[in-house]
């Protein structure tokens, strides 16, 4: 039977073991992954075992599901690893994401703690909120960006997101010509790179180093929640969702 992450954007939300042969996903509260959200409907979706293996099928929601980036009609097979979509949530089958970090947990309400929609959605009689395929669209394009291997950086009370799709390599410190300034850290010292097959950190001083999975290092290959620390700078690195 199917072990399932929930995602909202590239923010694993919970991770799901399921030993049923079918799994309905949606708003109601008898659903079996329920997500409290206004883009989902009671019943959106259907994820079942058929003769010929597992398939996924929507459930005539008002926003539609979505496999690999595609609306789909009527049931299709899904395999490990496939992404299925609902609004801004997405559900990875097969595997859970971060599998020994992330707790499997029974289901339970997601809450999204995202802005509402936007006042030009509709809604429908069953308090579902439709979303237009214009903003459809934005919505996978920003969850697919999300899904992008990038890092969390805190600094001196501050904190942001790096996107290494937008910048490969980026140079980190406090120091005016860094590509990210920020207020405490190195001067100019640490450098965040992608590598063939990942991502790699770098201390470029004479002298001293970082701090990666507890021990000092001037240069190492990243793993998915990874922290790297060095002088008051915390930088947390996320992998690509495959």
């Amino acid at each position: 039977m199917p072990k399932l992450t929930l995602l909202l954007g590239r923010r694993v939300m919970q991770a799901y073991d399921f030993k049923q042969p079918s799994i309905v996903v949606g708003r109601d509260d008898g659903a079996d992954v329920l997500i409290d959200n206004p883009s989902v409907s009671r019943r959106h979706a259907e994820i079942r075992l058929g003769d010929e293996g597992w398939v996924v099928e929507d459930l005539g929601s008002s926003n539609g599901t979505f496999l690999k980036g595609q609306k789909i009609a009527g049931a299709q097979s899904i395999g490990l690893g496939d992404e299925i979509g609902f609004g801004k949530f997405s559900i990875i089958f097969g595997k859970a994401i971060g599998e020994g970090e992330v707790p499997i947990a029974r289901p339970s309400p997601m809450v999204d703690p995202a802005p509402k929609p936007r006042a030009s959605a509709m809604a429908r009689s069953d308090g579902t909120m439709h979303i237009n395929p214009h903003e459809v669209k934005e919505l996978l394009k920003d969850s697919d960006r999300k899904k992008r291997a990038h890092f969390i950086w805190e600094s001196g009370g501050e904190s942001g997101t790096h996107y290494l799709s937008d910048q490969p390599a980026v140079l980190i410190g406090t120091d005016d010509l860094c590509d990210l300034r920020v207020p405490k850290g190195p001067k100019h010292h640490v450098l965040l790179m992608t590598v063939k097959g990942g991502c790699e950190v770098r201390y470029l001083a004479m002298f001293g180093s970082m701090t990666v999975r507890g021990r000092g290092t001037k240069r190492t290959k990243l793993r998915n929640g990874d922290v790297v620390e060095a002088s008051g700078l915390k930088l947390t690195f996320m992998d690509e969702v495959a």
